[in-house]
C-alpha cells in the first residue's frame, strides 16, 4: 500500500489521500448524473441499458471503496449491505424500463419494489451510526433490531398497496395508473420513516465523533440531507419527475452516496485514510525516499541547532530516514558531568557511590531472579504460544484454547508471586499456596471442570517445598488437558507433615512433605 502512495505522489498527484478520494467520488457522481440525464431524457434503449450498467458498476466501485475506507468490521458490514440494496435498486429499475416486460401487474409491483432499498437504506444508515463509539467485539443493543418491525411492516404495507390503496390511490381498475395516481398516508409514513431515521443517524453520528474539530464540520453532512430531501421532495410532489432528467432509483442512491461520503471528508467516521498529513504533522524531522533515492514525503519538522542521532529503516518500496533530536539528553548529560565533578572533591561521593552500588547489586539480583523465573516458566510459555497458533489457525478452537490459556496463564502469574516470597524469605503461608490453588481452579471451573478443594492449614511452610506442592499440581493439570474433566484435592495436616491427595480425573497423585523432606 505504502509503494502505491510512493507511485502515485510521484506522478504528480499530490493531493491528499482524503482529498483525492472525494474527488474521485465527484467525478464518479457526475458521471451517475451525466449518464443518467441522457438515458431518461433521450430514452434509447441502447444507452438506457448501459446507463443502467454505468450506475450498477459505479454502486459496486462506491461498495468496494468504502470497504477499504472503513476500518471497524461492524460498520463495514452495513456498508456493504448498504451497496447490495443500492445495487438492488438498479436492477429493479432496470427490469421495470425493459422493452421485454409488457405485464402491468408485474411493473406495478417492481415499482412497488423501489420503496424496499428506500425504506431499508436509511435504517443501514441509523444502524451505521449505531456502530459508531463501539469495537468490533461490542454488539449492538438488542432493541436495536425492534426498528426492523416498523420497516418490515411498510415494506409490506408498499407491496400490498392493490389490496388496500393507503399509498397510492388509482383509479378503478387501475386505469392509466402510471400517471394518474394520488398519495395515501403509508405514502407519507414512509417519507417521514426516511426523515427520521436519517436525521437521528446523523444526531447520533456528531454525538459519538470523539474529533471536536469534525463536529464543527457536522453542517456539511447536514447540507447534503437538507438538499437531498429538498430534491427528493422537488421530484416527488411537483412535475419535476415528467421532464425524466433523473429517476428516483439514481436520486436517491446519490443522496445516500452524497451523505456517507460527506461524513467520511469531515471525520465524523473514522476512514483508513490521511496518512500523508498525519505524517507530515509528525514532531520528527522525517523523510521517506523511494528506491533511488527521491524524496517523497517530508515532515515540517525540519532539523535545526542541536544534537541529533539519524535512524534508517527498510520500508516497501524505498525507505524512512528520521532524526532523534537528543539536545536535552545532551544538555543533561554536561550537566552531570560538571554535577560528578563536583562531588568527586566531596567526601559524600563515596556514600552515593555506595548506594548506587547497592541499587545496582539490587538490582542484578532482580534480574537473576526474572532470569529465573523466566527459565522457570519457559515450557508454559511455549505452551501457551502453541495454544495461540493454534487458535489463530483454526478459528474454532479459538474459544476452547482462550479458556487453557487462562489455567496456564494463571499458574505463571502464581508462580512468579510465590517465587518473588521465596526470595524473601525461607517460608511462605500456607494461605498463599491456597490462593494459587483456588485460582488455578477458578480458571478450570470455566473450562467446564468440576474442581473441588478443602481449606489448607494456616501455618508457614518450607519456600521450596511449598513450590514443589504447586508445581507437581500443574503437572498433573497440563498431562490431563484439555480432556480433563475433573480434579478433587484434599490436603490434610498431620503432627510434623502435610498430607497433599490429587485426584484428577481417575488419576491420583499422593505425596506428603515435611520439615523439607518429600516423601
Amino acid at each position: 500500500m505504502l509503494y502505491n502512495e510512493i507511485i502515485t505522489k510521484k506522478e504528480g498527484r499530490a493531493l491528499s489521500i482524503k482529498w483525492r478520494n472525494a474527488v474521485t467520488v465527484l467525478c464518479f457522481l457526475f458521471v451517475f448524473f451525466v449518464i443518467g440525464s441522457l438515458a431518461n431524457v433521450t430514452w434509447n434503449e441502447p444507452l438506457s441499458l448501459t446507463g443502467t450498467m454505468v450506475f450498477s458498476s459505479i454502486c459496486i466501485m462506491w461498495t468496494i471503496s468504502i470497504g477499504s475506507r472503513i476500518t471497524k468490521r461492524s460498520e463495514k458490514r452495513y456498508f456493504i449491505l448498504l451497496g447490495m440494496l443500492m445495487l438492488l435498486f438498479m436492477v429493479i429499475r432496470a427490469v421495470k424500463f425493459s422493452r421485454f416486460l409488457n405485464n402491468e401487474w408485474l411493473e406495478r409491483h417492481l415499482w412497488y419494489g423501489y420503496y424496499i432499498p428506500m425504506i431499508l437504506m436509511p435504517l443501514l444508515s441509523l444502524m451505521i451510526s449505531l456502530c459508531l463509539g463501539k469495537t468490533d467485539e461490542e454488539k449492538l443493543n438488542p432493541k436495536s433490531k425492534l426498528l426492523y418491525i416498523p420497516a418490515a411492516l411498510l415494506i409490506v404495507g408498499v407491496i400490498t398497496n392493490d389490496f388496500h390503496q393507503l399509498a397510492f390511490r388509482f383509479k378503478p381498475n387501475f386505469d392509466n395508473w402510471r400517471y394518474d395516481y394520488s398519495y395515501g398516508i403509508l405514502y407519507y409514513l414512509v417519507f417521514v420513516w426516511i426523515i427520521a431515521c436519517v436525521l437521528t443517524a446523523l444526531i447520533i453520528t456528531v454525538r459519538f465523533s470523539t474529533v471536536n474539530a469534525s463536529k464543527r464540520k457536522a453542517f456539511i453532512p447536514l447540507a447534503v440531507i437538507t438538499v437531498s430531501l429538498v430534491g427528493v421532495g422537488i421530484y416527488i410532489f411537483t412535475d419535476f419527475k415528467q421532464t425524466r432528467i433523473m429517476n428516483v432509483a439514481e436520486l436517491f442512491c446519490f443522496c445516500v452516496a452524497a451523505y456517507w461520503e460527506a461524513c467520511l471528508l469531515t471525520g465524523l467516521i473514522p476512514s483508513n485514510t490521511g496518512y500523508d498529513l498525519l505524517f507530515k504533522n509528525s514532531h520528527l524531522s522525517a523523510t521517506i525516499t523511494d528506491l533511488s533515492g527521491d524524496v517523497i514525503y517530508k515532515t515540517a519538522v525540519q532539523k535545526g541547532d542541536g544534537a541529533y542521532i539519524r535512524h534508517e529503516q527498510s520500508i516497501s518500496g524505498g525507505k524512512i530516514t528520521w532524526l532523534e533530536d537528543i539536545t536535552a539528553v545532551e544538555a543533561q548529560k554536561r550537566k552531570l558531568e560538571v554535577a560528578n565533578a563536583e562531588l568527586e572533591k566531596k567526601a559524600e561521593i563515596r556514600q552515593k557511590e555506595n548506594a548506587i552500588k547497592e541499587e545496582k547489586t539490587k538490582l542484578e539480583e532482580q534480574k537473576k531472579l526474572y532470569d529465573k523465573m523466566n527459565a522457570t516458566l519457559v515450557t508454559q510459555t511455549e505452551h501457551i504460544r502453541r495454544l495461540v497458533s493454534e487458535a489463530e489457525a483454526d478459528e474454532a478452537r479459538w474459544s476452547e484454547n482462550m479458556m487453557w490459556v487462562c489455567v496456564i496463564g494463571a499458574y505463571i502469574k502464581r508462580k512468579s508471586n510465590l517465587m518473588l516470597l521465596a526470595a524473601k524469605s525461607d517460608t511462605i503461608p500456607m494461605s498463599e499456596l491456597f490462593l494459587a490453588y483456588r485460582e488455578s481452579l477458578s480458571y478450570l471451573e470455566r473450562a467446564g471442570v468440576s474442581c473441588e478443594i478443602c481449606t489448607l492449614p494456616d501455618i508457614d511452610f518450607p519456600s521450596g517445598l511449598l513450590l514443589y506442592a504447586y508445581d507437581e499440581f500443574e503437572t498433573v493439570i497440563e498431562s490431563k488437558m484439555p480432556d480433563i474433566s475433573r480434579i478433587k484435592m484434599n490436603i490434610t495436616e498431620k503432627d510434623t507433615s502435610v498430607l497433599f491427595d490429587i485426584k484428577a480425573d481417575e488419576t491420583p497423585l499422593l505425596f506428603e512433605l515435611e520439615k523439607g523432606v518429600k516423601k
